[in-house]
């Protein structure tokens, strides 16, 4: 039976849980901190989380998983996106109305630059957009960038861990076969989409580095709710050479954006930008 009351209650624009929190994180203001890092995969909340103090999962529904704790006594949750811009969209804009104001994407990627091999990190400054989800906030000429400060405390988090990156242009594509240049068909036979075997080339001539899923919505989406966006990405293939292997690189990009959340919350209390970076090496 319908409670006529709860309908009254809610509204169909802007739906909530019964318990008064967002519909799909089914989580309350207050239930989790301003800074989120953001995975897809909701086994990899609790990666991120190993190197954290006063651990906890907070909530899991649907593909969203969520975990809270400190990272050098800076307050940080991880939140699962799922794959894709759909669910990132539904995932930004639920933050938003928790108090996120800066999200990093820590999620895999595939390399299509001669700089970049299985186990590198990928800090992408900017994004070709081809999710899909972006283009219905804004027109295609709207920039997918990086937030600036989240990319220079992301590079300090890799200097200071001394971890290998470089930064990049990524491709983000609604499509992880047909949209990445896979074949459908090994034998060549069959459907082939169009541009098919002449994505890549084009993308590297252009001098794109990687092709993922959701770096593109988030930040767009994410800059239009007023947040501060970025990424760190592990190459978990180099298309190539055509091989696979993370090499470690997940509990790198991990690692490296709650040192990212540390030293951002460091330039906020200090109210000034401190950098010892050199040139990446790739």
């Amino acid at each position: 039976m319908i409670d006529m009351d709860e309908n009254i209650k809610n509204k169909a624009s802007a739906p909530k849980t019964q318990t008064g929190g967002v519909l799909h994180l089914d989580l309350k203001p207050g239930d989790i901190p301003p800074y989120a890092i953001l995975p897809g995969d909701p086994a990899r909340t609790l990666i991120i989380a190993e190197p954290w103090e006063d651990v906890k999962e907070i909530k899991f529904n649907r593909e969203y998983k969520t975990v809270t704790g400190s990272y050098k006594g800076n307050k940080v949750a991880a939140v699962s996106t799922g794959i894709g811009a759909p669910s990132s969209e539904i995932c930004i804009h639920e933050l938003y109305e928790l108090g996120v104001h800066t999200c990093i994407r820590v999620g895999t990627t595939g390399s299509i630059s001669e700089r970049f091999d299985c186990g590198d990190l990928i800090i992408p400054i900017a994004c070709m957009r081809n999710d899909g989800s972006s283009d219905i906030y804004i027109e295609q000429s709207y920039p997918a960038a990086a937030d600036s400060y989240v990319t220079m405390a992301l590079m300090q988090a890799c200097e200071n861990l001394g971890y290998k990156y470089g930064l990049g242009i990524t491709y983000s594509t609604g499509s992880f076969y047909a949209g990445q240049g896979r074949p459908l068909f090994e034998d060549g036979k069959g459907f082939s989409p169009m541009f098919g075997s002449e994505l890549l080339p084009h993308l590297m001539s252009a001098g794109v580095t990687n092709i993922e899923m959701e770096a593109s919505a988030q930040f767009v989406i994410g800059r239009l709710h007023g947040m501060k966006m970025g990424a760190v990405l592990a190459v978990i293939a180099n298309r190539i050479t055509d091989t696979w292997g993370e090499n470690g690189a997940e509990r790198k990009a991990s690692l490296a954006a709650a040192e990212a959340v540390s030293i951002l919350e460091g330039w906020n209390k200090s109210g000034a930008v401190s950098l010892s970076v050199k040139m990446p090496i790739k």
